[in-house]
């Protein structure tokens, strides 16, 4: 199977069902083929998710602008409400070849030259999820880290993630420091129950100055598109301190 140029998110490891409107996350690295066609996703290029009996185009809420990413993203829904209990697959409207490379790919049996489309969901017949993300608490910084590897530069924050939600969830996090003329928006997608912002040894959503002081905003966005803020106010934090400022690894 090839690696994908662009990650979808949710994918079949996150989840195996789908909400009737439900979000869908598109990211390209610096390093994908891919990464000119995702800014073209709701106006040139058409996404839509195909069953049997039905087509949906999948409609563009936000392109975030953040020129301190090493990704691209673009968040989408359906246009309308998906039939409970269809199996749906994503496709867009770029003929093959060209289309072959956006996501993805597998054979269609053993020896094929045929490709087909990997991403697919079934969608929940449970009534529609109508509940808001719920924060249990206020998320806290508990470590902060600069440090060198083989890969690269780690130099990130990561937050603690107290939210409560019947299925996966995004948070659009809105970052402000006087470093930059404009905030810095990104969708992260938790892991093991944290929020990183930062960079990741070869990518990363946010570049650190040093001990730099910013503030975040984190939204919650749950698969059905149901949202809710963390706090009222934007979070103040501090940045990772360099070497020979303090030590590399550092907690809260």
């Amino acid at each position: 199977m090839e690696q994908p140029d662009i990650a979808v998110w949710p994918d079949e490891y996150v989840a195996a069902t789908i909400q009737p409107r439900q979000l869908f996350l598109f990211s390209a690295g610096s390093r994908t083929n891919a990464r000119r066609d995702l800014p073209d996703f709701g106006s040139r290029i058409q996404v839509y998710l195909w069953a049997e009996h039905d087509s949906v185009p999948l409609l563009l809420l936000d392109r975030p602008i953040n020129p301190l990413s090493s990704d691209l993203q673009v968040l989408m829904q359906p246009t309308r409400p998906l039939q409970p209990d269809m199996v749906y697959h994503l496709r867009t409207s770029l003929p093959p070849p060209d289309g072959y490379h956006l996501f993805r790919m597998q054979r269609a049996q053993a020896g094929s030259n045929h490709l087909l489309i990997a991403h697919r969901w079934r969608v929940s017949s449970a009534p529609p999820d109508t509940q808001a993300p719920r924060w249990m608490a206020t998320p806290a910084v508990f470590h902060r880290e600069y440090s060198h590897n083989s890969e690269g530069i780690n130099n990130f924050v990561q937050f603690s993630f107290p939210v409560l939600d019947a299925s996966p969830v995004l948070v659009r996090a809105t970052i402000r420091s006087a470093r930059q003329a404009k905030p810095v928006v990104s969708y992260l997608t938790p892991w093991q129950n944290q929020l990183g912002i930062g960079w990741f040894s070869c990518s990363g959503n946010f570049t650190f100055a040093l001990s730099e002081y910013c503030t975040v905003t984190f939204e919650a966005l749950d698969a059905a598109g149901n949202r809710s803020y963390a706090t009222g106010r934007p979070i103040s934090f501090q940045g990772p301190a360099w070497p020979g400022n303090s030590p590399t690894s550092q907690s809260r």
